[in-house]
Order: C-alpha cells, then sequence, then structure tokens
C-alpha cells in the first residue's frame, strides 16, 4: 500500500540526503525528461548507491512525487509570508491562488512540466491529494476564524473546500488559460469562479 502524502519536510541526516536526492532528480529530469529518467540515472547523479536511492523512493512515481512535494515546502514557505497581510478567508483564497499562479512561471519543477507532451503531463502532474494537503495547510486557520465569525456559507467543510480549490489548482497548473500571465484578467477570472463558493444564500 503507498505511503499517504505529507508535506512535511524531512530533516537531520535523512533530510539531507533527500534533498540531495531530489537535486540530482531534477537534473536528470532536465537532461533526460520526466519519462526517461530512471532511478538508477538518479542515483548515479547523487554520488549516491541504488539501495540508497530506493530507501527513499520505491520508484519513479515516488520519487516525482516527493520532487513535488520539495516544491509544495518551498512554495508554502514563501505564502505564508506573503499571505499575513490578509485576514478574510475568500481574499486568503484569491490571493494564494494568484500567488501560485505568478510562481508557476519561475518554479523549476512546473517548468519541466511545461515542456512535456499532454500524455506526460497528465500522468505525471501533480496529484490532487498533494495540492489538497497544500490548500489545507494555507487554509485551516483562516478557515476557522471564518467559521467563528459565521462567516461561510452552511455545508461548507474545510475538506469540501481544500479539495475543491486543490482540483482548481491542478487545473490552472496543467492548462493554464492564455491570459495567466495578465495579472487583471487572471484577477477578474478568478473573482468570478471561485468567490461564488462563500456566497451565503
Amino acid at each position: 500500500m503507498p505511503q499517504p502524502l505529507s508535506i512535511e519536510p524531512a530533516t537531520g541526516k535523512s533530510g539531507r540526503t533527500l534533498e540531495s536526492i531530489l537535486l540530482a532528480a531534477l537534473h536528470c529530469y532536465e537532461r533526460f525528461g520526466l519519462e526517461q529518467t530512471s532511478l538508477e540515472q538518479v542515483a548515479e547523479q547523487a554520488g549516491m548507491s541504488r539501495a540508497t536511492v530506493y530507501r527513499h523512493a520505491k520508484n519513479r512515481r515516488e520519487l516525482l512525487n516527493k520532487v513535488f512535494i520539495r516544491d509544495a515546502q518551498k512554495a508554502l514557505e514563501a505564502l505564508s509570508e506573503a499571505m499575513q497581510q490578509y485576514e478574510k478567508l475568500p481574499d486568503i483564497v484569491m490571493e494564494s491562488t494568484l500567488f501560485l499562479n505568478r510562481r508557476r512561471h519561475h518554479a523549476d519543477v512546473q517548468n519541466l512540466l511545461d515542456k512535456q507532451s499532454g500524455q506526460i503531463i497528465e500522468s505525471h502532474g501533480m496529484p490532487v491529494e498533494l495540492l489538497r494537503l497544500f490548500a489545507e495547510k494555507t487554509l485551516r486557520e483562516p478557515y476557522q476564524k471564518a467559521c467563528a465569525n459565521n462567516e461561510l456559507p452552511d455545508g461548507l467543510t474545510l475538506d469540501i473546500l481544500t479539495d475543491w480549490l486543490g482540483r482548481m489548482m491542478r487545473s490552472l497548473l496543467l492548462e493554464p488559460p492564455e491570459f495567466s500571465r495578465d495579472e487583471a484578467a487572471m484577477r477578474q477570472y478568478l473573482r468570478m469562479v471561485l468567490l461564488p463558493i462563500f456566497n451565503k444564500h
């Protein structure tokens, strides 16, 4: 049974070894492509034994997930700082989505995905579960505040919100609208598709 995804960072010697493996994986993805990169190539690039790499990732999909997780951890650090100026849950949902959209043009992992064919993107894209965890980590505290202030519509649970937002994020990452680099157009688009979920009827 596969291990459940987690976005908590590894620490200590194991964390340092994993970081070296993931940097090697990024190099190999750039050189060989996602589809062609093997764990053996990553081990050679990292200067480690295959057994060491296999202890951290049993297969290519698990390795790619960990590369995604590393990217998500870095994004969370930057996002947490950027969102400190916002208090209301709808504002945080809107601004965090815009933040990730801006970041996608500069993130190593997303740049790699953008170079792949559609079929590879579909099979190797960031898992919805990881994006849901990312959304939950970002939204848990403001969601609880919004609930306490009776600002949310009946039935909008944190699970529903984070699942929906995770799927929305994945869609925007894999198939961004043609105006994704236009901040004003993206803001208007997200205002129409994101904010209605918070309307109390």
